[in-house]
């Protein structure tokens, strides 16, 4: 059983419902609603084939609301410029303010003008196209271009190595949030995250809105890195955003970066997610680069939870194959890489903790032994995940379908809703029927229960062991 999971981002190319399905039975996990792009009329839409689709396939996938953000943008421009080398570009930081040179538009943060400095490097539309700061006014920037390219309307724009004052969350991302909890949103991916404070901020929030979804924080500027140790420390995971974060680094820098990223979540035992071109040149081709693949390959061998799908399923001509190629490429990877060298450096901070350790070396050294919990919030199954067994999947059974979903991004878990019956023999007896009806235990398997909430009146982890 594959054990990373893939999160699809939807589009265009894949809201459809025949698609949808298709796509789960491909191998998707999770389906990301890029609200970047999204009205909340598609919203609504695509969200109820998302359940129903899932419906359809007997089986249940989660849904991740990737929240905007106070990204940076330039305004409108008639058409689109072809800027050169050498180039003048006007930043203004209000439309009512008049025009000086040829190349001119808007930004939509009017403190730019304050945190930008003479010499500092703007990079637009992900890097794209690169200027330099020549001179700032109270209401403008001057930039002379550095890298010329095509630039259109309201192009993002990164400050690699600046800080900028920006509020966690805009007008639009409450609007958003509020859609995201009414619907049953199971994650929300909180973009540009910096400081702790701002995570804070978002689960508070859904506290208070009585959602349990969990927090990803997106790793996407110089300041994310500065905070890193913190920012995992808070976090329920994370997500390596490698678009944004590449045009804010130095391209060399950004393999170690990742590297170092998965290593901290591990140790934290934190959710991490890799995104951005895992197979770019499949928005166009029906097959992937030799590069792609191996950029899958070692995010499977630094044993990643999921890997993430953008514009390749969004808007790209193959979505379908693109899902099956990451299927058969973690596969592949992970039956013949099955140890990590990250988890074993987690530290175990509590019995529980030290308990959850005994269960996985236990089922490492079975062979072909499964592990079962019983999970009632999904700490159990969370902290069986993060110290990564070898070769057993972790079937996760919970009574609540949040958890259930919640569990979804957990590397090699295999969640189930399922009622606990008061007597622990006959819960234990219907999770094991419900697994050899799914064909995922045979008679004579062996299995490690982990499990404190079997007996309503006794809060004790238990191990157990037993053959079907």
């Amino acid at each position: 059983m594959r054990k990373t999971k893939i999160l699809v981002t939807l589009g265009p190319a894949t809201d459809n419902p025949a698609m949808l399905e298709t796509l789960i039975e491909n191998g998707a996990n999770i389906f990301r609603l890029n609200m970047s792009h999204a009205s909340h009329d598609w919203v609504r839409t695509v969200y109820a084939r998302i359940r129903e689709a899932a419906t359809a396939k007997h089986t249940d996938v989660a849904v991740l609301m990737d929240l905007t953000g106070p990204s940076i943008r330039t305004g409108d421009v008639a058409a689109p410029w072809m800027l050169k080398s050498g180039d003048e570009v006007e930043f203004r930081i209000d439309e009512s303010i008049p025009t000086t040179k040829e190349y001119s538009t808007t930004v939509n943060y009017p403190g730019l003008v304050n945190d930008l400095s003479v010499g500092a490097p703007i990079a637009i539309d992900g890097g794209m196209i690169q200027l330099q700061t020549v001179a700032i006014t109270p209401q403008r920037i001057f930039a002379k271009v550095v890298t010329g390219g095509e630039m259109k309307s309201r192009r993002h724009i990164n400050l690699p190595g600046v800080a900028v004052n920006l509020p966690p969350l805009t007008p639009k991302d409450y609007l958003d949030l509020d859609l995201g909890v009414e619907l049953g949103a199971d994650y929300f991916a909180l973009s540009f995250a910096r400081e702790p404070a701002h995570i804070q901020h978002l689960e508070l929030l859904l506290e208070q809105k009585k959602s349990r979804a969990r927090v990803i924080a997106k790793i996407e500027n110089q300041q994310a890195l500065d905070n890193i140790d913190a920012l995992v420390a808070a976090s329920k995971g994370i997500m390596v955003a490698r678009g944004d974060l590449g045009s804010e680094c130095p391209l060399e820098d950004l393999p170690i970066i990742q590297r170092q990223i998965i290593a901290k979540c591990s140790y934290h035992g934190r959710k991490v997610i890799v995104a951005t071109q895992m197979l770019e040149s499949m928005i166009e081709n029906p097959v992937p680069t030799r590069a792609e693949v191996t950029d899958i390959f070692n995010a499977v061998i630094e044993q990643v939870d999921c890997v993430m799908l953008s514009g390749e399923t969004s808007v790209g001509k193959y979505p379908d194959r693109c899902v099956d190629v990451l299927h058969r490429v973690i596969t592949r990877t992970e039956a013949s890489y099955p140890s990590g060298r990250f988890a074993q450096d987690a530290p175990l901070k509590t019995n529980k903790h030290k308990a959850v350790k005994s269960a996985v070396l236990l089922a490492n050294d079975l062979p072909g032994s499964k592990l079962i919990t019983f999970t009632r919030g999904g700490v159990t199954a969370h902290l069986l995940a993060h110290q990564r067994p070898e070769f057993a999947p972790i079937f996760a059974f919970t009574p609540n379908l949040n958890i259930s979903r919640t569990l979804m991004s957990a590397r090699g878990v295999f969640p189930f809703v399922m009622e606990f019956n008061g007597d622990p023999s006959k819960t234990i007896e219907d999770a094991i029927k419900m697994l050899r009806q799914r064909n995922h235990l045979s008679g004579g398997d062996t299995v490690v229960i982990l499990t404190d909430v079997l007996h309503a009146d006794l809060r004790s982890d238990s191990i157990l062991v037993r053959t079907v």
